[in-house]
C-alpha cells in the first residue's frame, strides 16, 4: 500500500514484438494505453542534463511511481496527452536503509515522429 496519495493518472502503453496489425501481420508496436496511478512527475532538478541508458538519453521527465509500478524500456507513458518513452529500468528504492518502500522514478524522453 502506498504511503503517499496517488493523485495522478497516466496512460501506460506496453511495447511488444508480437503485435498484430489490421491485416493480421505480426509486427512490433505498442498496446493501447492502460490507466495507472502515480504520485506525479516533473523535470529533473538540476541545471546539468540527467543522462540515462547506454545511449545516454537526456531525461526530460521524471515520473514518480508507487511501489510495484511495472514498466520496461521502450514502453510509453502518456502524460496530459503527450507521449514519452521509458528510458532504462525504473529506479526503485525498495532496498533503502529505512525499512519502507517509497516507490521510485521512471525516466522519460519525449517521443518524436
Amino acid at each position: 500500500m502506498s504511503e503517499f496519495p496517488l493523485a495522478h493518472t497516466v496512460g501506460h502503453r506496453v511495447w511488444s514484438e508480437g503485435v498484430e496489425d489490421d491485416w493480421g501481420n505480426t509486427t512490433s508496436g505498442w498496446a493501447d494505453p492502460v490507466d495507472k496511478l502515480v504520485y506525479g512527475w516533473g523535470a529533473p532538478q538540476s541545471s546539468e542534463p540527467k543522462l540515462a541508458g547506454h545511449d545516454r538519453d537526456v531525461v526530460e521527465v521524471e515520473l514518480l511511481v508507487p511501489p510495484g509500478f511495472d514498466c520496461s524500456p521502450r514502453d510509453r507513458i502518456v502524460l496530459d496527452g503527450i507521449e514519452y518513452e521509458v528510458i532504462g529500468q525504473p529506479e526503485m528504492y525498495s532496498h533503502n536503509p529505512f525499512g519502507w518502500n517509497p516507490g521510485g522514478v521512471v525516466n522519460l524522453k519525449a517521443v518524436s515522429g
